[in-house]
């Protein structure tokens, strides 16, 4: 394996991943994840993530992980709906006549976030922690609605306390006052530059989350170190997407190749999976498996959402130009152009006048 060993990642307060060549460890607790290192290097996993109904096991030899994203300016986001959106806050119950301090506090929390005030929201479920310091559920919807005001510090402790909790979500009074019965409140997650996923209020937006606000402040190691511990514990496509754009923005382009070894277009993630891998491989001068990469993500169209893919023939045509085809890489651009004349700097590429057709 060419990946980089990391040997202690701090993820949150009192949880550390430990990384080394003979295996993998998880030091503190963290509900729902138990491994056992032995010295030959061989761990065996059983890892549920609470909230999720998902649980995986696994015995094998550790690998680690490192490394991500594209410098690239923001483009237009596939969002990838994987629950309801916001319900109206005239489906919340109310608190009762002997509801506690929190319980009124937690209430005022939940309408202001539906109602998108960010700003009161955070202070209104920062008071019910204060008065009950067990709700997790608050420290996520506090951090959330942090994050929302660009208060990265903030918003980073209220998700560490999530992802360090021994209790589970939904919490007593997540359930109570967003009961599931009567609807899901999905989270917006941001995962590259091309995709955001609504994923439910648990314990994996969280870890998520937390790692997206990591490597906004420059703390890429605890970013990878948070998503590393979930895609072991649960691989899937999405989980996969984000360990591969941190192990990008890190320049650790083997790990991503790696990371992303064996996966084919089946959706709009997985597409974006290809083209981070081509990405990687274009700066490892893998000219032959870069163009693979940018090829297979460009195999299906149909149901494709139409930004992601401008961004991945834009990219191939970077590609192209850097290994000389430039017959190629203009006919990238000219699709490019016929489709949005503003895209990037595709315009000037061409020589053409931007915005025009």
């Amino acid at each position: 394996m060419s990946l980089r060993f990391r040997r202690s990642i701090r993820i949150a307060p009192g949880v550390r991943l430990n990384l080394t060549k003979g295996g993998i460890g998880l030091t503190a607790g963290v509900r729902g994840a138990h491994y056992s290192v032995h010295s030959s290097g061989t761990v065996t996993r059983s890892v549920g993530l609470p909230g999720t109904g998902l649980y995986y096991q696994d015995r094998r030899r550790a690998a680690a992980g490192a490394a991500a994203s594209r410098q690239t300016a923001p483009r237009s986001t596939t969002t990838v709906p994987t629950a309801p959106a916001v319900p109206p806050a005239t489906l919340v119950p109310g608190p009762g006549l002997l509801a506690s301090a929190a319980e009124r506090a937690y209430h005022r929390g939940v309408l202001a976030y539906l109602a998108g005030d960010g700003a009161t929201a955070a202070a209104a479920f920062e008071e019910a922690l204060a008065h009950d310091p067990s709700a997790t559920s608050a420290h996520l919807f506090a951090g959330v609605a942090a994050s929302n005001l660009d208060d990265g510090r903030r918003a980073a402790a209220h998700l560490e306390a999530v992802v360090a909790s021994p209790a589970g979500l939904p919490d007593r009074l997540q359930a109570h006052y967003l009961p599931e019965r009567l609807f899901a409140v999905s989270l917006a997650v941001k995962i590259t530059a091309s995709i955001t996923a609504r994923l439910p209020a648990s314990e994996l937006a969280a870890a998520l989350m937390l790692a997206e606000v990591y490597q906004e402040q420059g703390r890429l190691e605890e970013a990878i170190g948070v998503v590393h511990q979930v895609h072991e514990a649960l691989p899937s496509p999405l989980v996969r997407l984000s360990l591969c754009d941190l192990l990008l923005a890190d320049r650790d382009y083997a790990g991503v190749v790696e990371t992303a070894a064996g996966v084919t277009n089946a959706s709009d993630v997985e597409a974006e999976i290809l083209h981070v891998r081509a990405a990687a491989q274009v700066a490892l001068d893998q000219r032959t498996g870069a163009l693979d990469s940018f090829k297979a993500a460009l195999a299906k169209t149909a149901g494709r959402d139409p930004g992601l893919l401008l961004a991945v023939r834009y990219d191939r045509a970077l590609a192209l130009e850097r290994f000389g085809q430039h017959a190629k890489a203009r006919a990238d651009l000219e699709r490019v152009y016929a489709a949005d004349p503003a895209y990037e700097d595709v315009a000037a590429r061409l020589g053409a006048p931007k915005g025009t057709a």
